[in-house]
C-alpha cells in the first residue's frame, strides 16, 4: 500500500471516493476491471486470488461468482486519471515526519524503523545500521502516522495480508489464530460425524435387541397364560412362574453385559478419536513449519532455516504452543498430550528444538507476565517438581521476572536480585563458547544488560522458558535469532 496516497474515509471527496480500491482503500494502482463492471488493483486481485485459492473467486463488492478463470482488463482510463490524482496528492502533502529520538523533535527523519515504530534522522539511524541488536528491523521511507499499520488486536504486530472472509488486513498472529481455528472447526465436524455415525449404528442394533426382549417376553407370558389354562396342578403353575422369572433373569443380566462392552467400546473409539486429533495437530503444525503458505512468500528462506522453534514433546501440559512453533503461553486446565520421555510433567517449562555445542549465539525473545528464560542443557531432568526447574540446578542458567516487576538470577540454587527493572518486554540472549559466558540484556537503544553468567560449557544447550502464573497472563514468544 502506498502510505503517501492513504486518506481518512471522512475527509474525502467524491473524486477520491470514486478513485480508491475498495480493498486497499487506497487510490487505484494499476486498475483492472472484472466482467461485472467494478474495478480494484491488480495487486489487490491477486492477493484475494491466492488467499482463497480453495473457493471459487467472488467479487468483493457484488459477490458475483467467476468460477475458476477470472477474466479482467485493465482499465486505461482509471490508471491515468488515478495517477493524476496521485501526483497531484503528493504535490499538495506537506506534512513532514520529524525524528521521534531527538529531544525538541525540530529534526526531519530519513527513516522509519516498522518494527520499533518510530522515526530516525541521519544522526539516530546509524543505530539501526550498525549495531547488531537492530539485524532484521525493515527501515522505510520516513512515515507520518505508524498506527494505521498495526493491529487492533495484537499491538506488536504489523498488518501483512489480506484475509477475504472479513475484507480486512491482518497480521501474523490473526492469520495464525485462523488457520487454527479452521483446522479445529474441520477436525470437529469429522469426529462429529463419525460418532453421530457410530451412535445412530448402536442405537439401531439396541433397537433391534430391545424388540427381541419384548418378543420373548410376551411369548413367555402366553405361554404362562397356556400353562395355567391347561394345568390344573399347583406344582407345575410353580415351575412355570420359576421359569419365567429366571429368564427374565438372564436375559437382564445378557443385556447388562452388553451395555457394558458397548460404553467400554465407546471410551476406547473417543481415546482413539483424541488422540488421532492430537496427531494431525502436531503434523500440521510441522506441515506450516516447513512449507510455509503463499501468503509468506516474501519470507527469508536463510532465515526460516535458521529460526528456533520449539519442542512440542518437552512442553508442559500447562503450556500451549503456536502452530508455528515459535511461541507459547500458560493455560489454566490441564491439555490432553500423550506422554513423552521428553515431557516436563511437573515444571511448566518448555525447551527448543535445536541445540548447540560452540560458536557464539544471539537471541531475542518477548516476554511477558511471570516467566523464566533460560539456556538448559539438553541433559536437564524432565520428571519431578524441583530437580527440572530452570535455575535451581547446575545444568541451566536463568533470569526471571515476577508478577510485581522484580528481575532474579538463578543458578545451581543460588539467587541473585538483579537491580535494573525492564521498562519493556524484549530480552536478548547471547551464548559465547568461546568466552564462557551467558548474557541476558534488554532490548533497547543501548542494549542495557541485566546479568551475565560465567559458565564452562561442557554440552549442548538449549534455550527454555518457563511461565508460572495465568494470572498475570504469561507468554513467551521467538524474534529473532542470530
Amino acid at each position: 500500500m502506498d502510505e503517501d496516497c492513504t486518506i481518512p474515509l471522512s475527509s474525502k471527496t467524491q473524486l477520491e471516493v470514486l478513485l480508491t480500491c475498495p480493498v486497499c482503500h487506497d487510490i487505484f494502482k494499476d486498475p483492472h476491471q472484472l466482467s461485472c463492471g467494478h474495478s480494484y488493483c491488480m495487486v489487490c486481485l491477486e492477493g484475494i486470488i491466492d488467499f482463497g485459492s480453495n473457493m471459487p473467486f467472488r467479487c468483493p463488492d457484488c459477490r458475483a461468482y467467476f468460477g475458476s478463470t477470472v477474466d479482467v482488463q485493465k482499465s486505461y482510463t482509471l490508471a491515468n486519471i488515478a495517477e493524476d490524482f496521485r501526483e497531484n496528492l503528493k504535490a499538495k502533502k506537506t506534512e513532514n515526519a520529524y525524528c521521534d529520538c531527538c529531544p525538541e523533535k525540530q529534526s526531519l527523519a530519513v527513516k522509519t524503523c516498522l518494527k520499533c515504530e518510530v522515526s530516525l534522522c541521519q544522526e539516530h539511524v546509524q543505530d539501526h545500521l550498525q549495531l547488531p541488536a537492530y539485524m532484521g528491523h525493515p527501515l522505510v521511507k520516513p512515515l507520518g502516522d505508524l498506527s494505521r499499520r498495526r493491529c487492533p488486536e495484537h499491538d506488536d504486530e504489523v498488518l501483512r495480508y489480506y484475509c477475504s472472509m472479513s475484507k480486512t488486513y491482518i497480521c501474523n498472529i490473526c492469520a495464525m489464530d485462523k488457520k487454527q481455528t479452521n483446522l479445529t472447526v474441520d477436525t470437529t465436524n469429522v469426529l462429529g460425524r463419525k460418532l453421530t455415525a457410530f451412535m445412530e449404528q448402536q442405537f439401531q442394533v439396541l433397537e433391534g435387541k430391545l424388540q427381541e426382549c419384548k418378543d420373548s417376553v410376551s411369548k413367555l407370558k402366553e405361554d404362562f397364560k397356556n400353562e395355567r389354562q391347561n394345568s390344573n396342578a399347583k406344582d407345575s403353575r410353580i415351575n412355570s412362574v420359576t421359569v419365567v422369572l429366571l429368564c427374565l433373569w438372564f436375559i437382564v443380566l445378557y443385556y447388562a453385559y452388553s451395555s457394558s462392552l458397548e460404553n467400554q467400546n465407546l471410551t476406547d473409539t473417543l481415546k482413539k478419536q483424541e488422540t488421532l486429533l492430537h496427531d494431525v495437530y502436531s503434523s500440521v503444525a510441522e506441515f506450516i513449519v516447513d512449507n510455509p503458505p503463499k501468503g509468506y512468500r516474501n519470507a527469508d528462506t536463510r532465515e526460516a532455516q535458521r529460526a528456533l522453534t520449539l519442542d512440542v514433546d518437552s512442553a508442559s501440559p500447562f503450556l500451549k504452543v503456536s502452530l508455528d512453533l515459535q511461541s507459547v503461553e500458560r493455560v489454566e486446565n490441564k491439555l490432553s498430550l500423550p506422554s513423552h520421555p521428553s515431557r516436563f510433567d511437573k515444571a511448566p517449562q518448555v525447551l527448543t528444538t535445536q541445540c548447540y555445542s560452540s560458536g557464539r549465539h544471539y537471541w531475542e525473545v518477548e516476554a511477558k507476565g511471570y516467566w523464566d528464560i533460560a539456556v538448559s542443557y539438553q541433559s536437564i531432568k524432565r520428571k519431578g517438581t524441583e530437580g527440572p526447574v530452570f535455575g535451581l540446578n547446575n545444568e541451566s542458567w536463568s533470569i526471571t521476572h515476577n508478577a510485581k516487576g522484580n528481575l532474579f538470577a538463578y543458578h545451581n540454587k543460588m539467587k541473585k536480585e538483579i537491580a535494573n527493572l525492564l521498562k519493556g518486554n524484549r530480552v536478548t540472549v547471547v551464548v559465547d563458547f568461546g568466552k564462557g559466558t551467558i548474557t541476558f540484556s534488554e532490548v533497547n537503544i543501548n542494549l542495557t544488560k541485566l546479568h551475565q553468567f560465567n559458565a564452562q560449557l561442557s554440552q549442548p544447550v538449549c534455550l527454555g522458558f518457563g511461565l508460572y502464573r495465568v494470572d498475570p497472563p504469561s507468554r513467551v514468544a521467538i524474534i529473532e535469532t542470530q
